[in-house]
């Protein structure tokens, strides 16, 4: 599913990049401000401790999809900053093993991950405008709910707000008007911990377990220097 996703993203893209001709472009500079919007696909690379009120007993995350959107600022003709952002999604949490590993949906979250990182752009001609970039990211979870049949159900989650390192590498080309297509692919450090109230609306089993999601997002869009 997620490749027929990424198959269909790239479809989209290039028939898009077919109804511009391009014409007279430049390579980026200094001054130069680069925004882009697309379809935005979280796969995280996640581990989780055991429950501390169920050992054995841990979680996974789900893939998600949303909107993205991302900004670059040149500085010099090279240096750049970044900015990535995306509509707020829902995170689905798993059971995976021990008590939990029957339950499909144990719990959902918001979540909101703006990341901002420090860009170097390459000078590749006038047309494949090619970056790297690091920086930090600060997600944010809200609206934690439980699925009530599942082992958790009953019980209040609150997961904690993550900061951590991000990496980037992205590609623009550019069409007529300055219009352009993109791709880009982050990295991010995200560590949350997830408590809960109890076990099956029981306080006296309250816990909590350490959370790596470290997801890779991968982004497929258009957009407009100005």
């Amino acid at each position: 599913m997620f490749y027929m996703s990424i198959y269909k993203g790239a479809a989209l893209v290039a028939a898009i990049a077919t109804t511009f001709t391009t014409t007279s472009v430049m390579a980026y500079e200094a001054g130069d401000f680069i925004a882009r919007a697309g379809w935005a696909h979280l796969e995280p690379n996640d581990d989780a401790d055991d429950f501390s009120n169920l050992p054995g007993t841990s979680v996974k995350v789900d893939s998600a999809d949303t909107l993205g959107i991302t900004f670059s600022y040149l500085v010099t003709d090279n240096i750049g900053i970044g900015l990535l952002g995306v509509w707020p999604f829902t995170v689905d949490i798993k059971g995976d093993k021990g008590a939990l590993a029957n339950d499909d949906k144990v719990a959902d979250t918001k979540a909101l991950p703006p990341t901002l990182t420090l860009q170097y752009h390459f000078d590749a001609g006038p047309d494949f405008h090619p970056y790297i970039g690091a920086g930090i990211n600060y997600t944010y979870f809200w609206d934690e709910s439980t699925k009530s049949n599942s082992t958790l159900g009953g019980s209040r989650v609150d997961l904690e707000n993550s900061w951590g390192l991000a990496g980037e590498l992205g590609l623009d080309y550019t069409l007529a008007n300055d219009y352009l297509v993109s791709a880009q692919v982050w990295y991010v450090d995200i560590s949350t911990t997830a408590r809960s109230k109890g076990v099956l609306g029981d306080p006296s089993l309250a816990g909590k377990a350490d959370i790596d999601i470290d997801p890779w997002v991968f982004m497929l869009g258009v957009g407009k220097k100005f």
